[in-house]
């Protein structure tokens, strides 16, 4: 029975994605008459958040305020679900890895929609697309990073990588610092297995297993006040200290040791 409401789900995501999908390119063409292509994406992409949430049983719970955009924005990355929860809390372009190009489907319109991605194996790529920041912060939306550089299982943050810090370093920007955290109810699998995508199994295979959930928790905590630095390294670490302070763990050290 879960599988058969996993494949239901399924469904509801491809159908739901293709629809905003279609919204979203319509602010193209229209741009030509004065449409405000970035401010409909926008709008859109919030709207797309707010409905896969619903699809998939992921109930968010927020804590503090968000930012308005432009701003620049670094989160502790989980799983994919943090781009639904996320995108249907704020106005955000993500910087995502080069890998969920591969990915069915998203991966194409992800990019179409305005998704910043990046090799970090090539240098040359974080340059690129510290250059392409500048052209994406308005008025419409902000840039959100996941500096860990990849996810992890909730019991801890990782440090974060200071490459993609240098544009607001560079200007003495304010940089903001969110956190996510996960539950789900205690007759279902553990989130830190269920909906932290972290272990080797391929993102069709966890998507089944998570839409298999009957609920799902999130919590999105905005930290107080942005952090200035024009270090780079040293922006990353007052990020990364700061984001530690507030995060919630999604399972313990010791749990997750055992």
């Amino acid at each position: 029975m879960r599988l058969i409401t996993a494949f239901f789900k399924l469904f509801l995501i491809l159908i739901s994605t293709v629809f905003f999908y279609l919204l979203i390119i319509m602010g193209i063409p229209s741009s030509v008459f004065g449409l405000n292509n970035t401010r409909w994406r926008a709008f859109f992409l919030n709207k797309w958040g707010a409905v896969m949430c619903l699809i998939i049983g992921l109930r968010v719970e927020v804590k503090g305020t968000p930012p308005e955009p432009p701003y620049f924005m670094v989160s502790n990355h989980l799983s994919y679900t943090d781009i639904f929860m996320l995108i249907s809390k704020t106005k955000s372009v993500f910087i995502a890895k080069s890998e969920v190009l591969s990915w069915p489907m998203f991966g194409f319109m992800s990019k179409t929609v305005g998704m910043l991605f990046v090799d970090r194996s090539k240098r040359t790529d974080v340059k690129r697309v510290n250059e392409l920041i500048s052209e994406r912060i308005n008025e419409s939306q902000g840039i959100l990073l996941f500096p860990e550089g990849t996810t992890t299982s909730g019991a801890e943050i990782i440090p974060f990588k200071a490459s993609l810090l240098a544009y607001p370093a560079e200007l003495n920007m304010p940089v903001h610092y969110v956190t996510i955290s996960y539950s789900t109810q205690s007759d279902e699998i553990h989130a830190s297995e269920s909906v932290c995508w972290w272990r080797d199994i391929t993102f069709a295979s966890h998507l089944i297993e998570l839409l298999k959930l009957r609920k799902i928790y999130g919590t999105i905590t905005f930290g107080d006040e942005p952090i200035r630095n024009n270090d780079r390294k040293e922006l990353a670490n007052d990020l990364y200290e700061k984001s530690k302070e507030q995060f919630i763990p999604v399972i313990d050290n010791f749990e997750y040791a055992k």
